[in-house]
């Protein structure tokens, strides 16, 4: 954040003063230190913390039931920003408590900068799964991984799909290159895969904007960036290998409203090998989004233009009159 503008130290005396000074925290996380860098040594600041209003950019659409952990009592948002119709009514709909004035549907602010640069990329960018970490390291922040984590069902599935020569074959026959986007939480661990040479990982100093732009086609499983690439009205394929197991609770969210069958933006592929089919199928075709998801696209955002940011800039003038 340095290279955009001025900065302060994370948890440094001069954070904690202007955390309490702000009328606004304005964040796209809503973790407790964003909320509280005090922690355990808030019982001093509650008078003062209460008084903040927190204001929840998202850095995903919530598309999942995580009301247990983003409600009015847990969190307490002053402005829930939402970017989608359904995303709008199920904050209603589900235990959050929150009133209509605090729920933004305005659009996401960073949804501005999307553009389109395609270099005939066909992106593999999976979320992470909560039940194969152990917990975040007190000093670094960076998720242990569980011992067996190469013996589970996730690690064998990608691990072969970057892999499978079929894939890889039909990439070069079509003019096309099979690329790799690890979730943040996965990217420590990604020494423990089998590196196929023919695909490029993407490394941290690759941006998500510069990832949407470049790329022709998104495979992904459940993760929410699916839908900053539907908004570019790109081609999307699903893997759900562990559907079940998924949403069982072994993650961090149980399945809300959306329905991936009825309102997700592309094919869902069960399997290794009907995945690698419809990616070759795709680029047989040149990578072309089909009428019918484009539709459910139009149908999901509430605005498609460049002003997400103009509207949250007035929603926050609003409530500071």
């Amino acid at each position: 954040m340095s290279k955009v503008g001025k900065t302060i130290s994370t948890n440094s005396k001069k954070h904690k003063l202007y955390h309490l000074l702000s009328s606004y925290i304005i964040s796209s996380q809503g973790n407790n230190p964003v909320i509280n860098p005090f922690l355990k040594g808030n019982i001093y600041y509650r008078d003062i913390l209460c008084k903040s209003r927190f204001v929840f950019l998202q850095h995903g659409v919530t598309k999942d039931d995580i009301s247990s952990w983003l409600n009015l009592y847990n969190r307490n948002i002053f402005g829930f920003v939402v970017t989608t119709n359904q995303e709008y009514k199920s904050i209603f709909d589900y235990d959050y408590y929150y009133k209509p004035e605090n729920v933004w549907l305005t659009g996401f602010p960073r949804n501005d900068l999307l553009y389109h640069d395609e270099k005939r990329y066909i992106t593999i960018m999976p979320t992470w799964r909560k039940s194969l970490m152990k917990y975040p390291d007190p000093a670094t922040g960076i998720w242990r991984i569980r011992n067996d984590f190469k013996e589970s069902k996730y690690y064998r599935f990608y691990n072969s799909l970057i892999n499978d020569k079929r894939l890889i074959d039909a990439a070069k026959k079509y003019g096309y290159k099979i690329c790799w986007k690890s979730h943040p939480i996965i990217e420590p661990y990604m020494y423990m895969f089998e590196k196929n040479d023919d695909v490029l990982f993407f490394d941290d100093d690759k941006t998500y904007r510069e990832i949407f732009a470049e790329s022709d086609l998104l495979l992904t499983d459940y993760s929410s960036v699916a839908f900053d690439f539907a908004y570019l009205r790109k081609p999307i394929i699903y893997t759900q290998f562990d559907r079940e197991i998924f949403f069982s609770g072994e993650h961090s969210y149980t399945e809300g409203y959306y329905d991936y069958d009825r309102d997700g933006f592309g094919e869902i592929a069960y399997d290794l090998e009907s995945t690698v089919d419809m990616l070759i199928d795709y680029m047989q075709n040149d990578c072309k989004i089909k009428d019918k998801y484009l539709a459910r696209i139009n149908d999901t955002f509430a605005f498609s233009d460049r002003n997400c940011s103009e509207r949250v800039y007035k929603r926050l003038i609003e409530a500071d009159k």
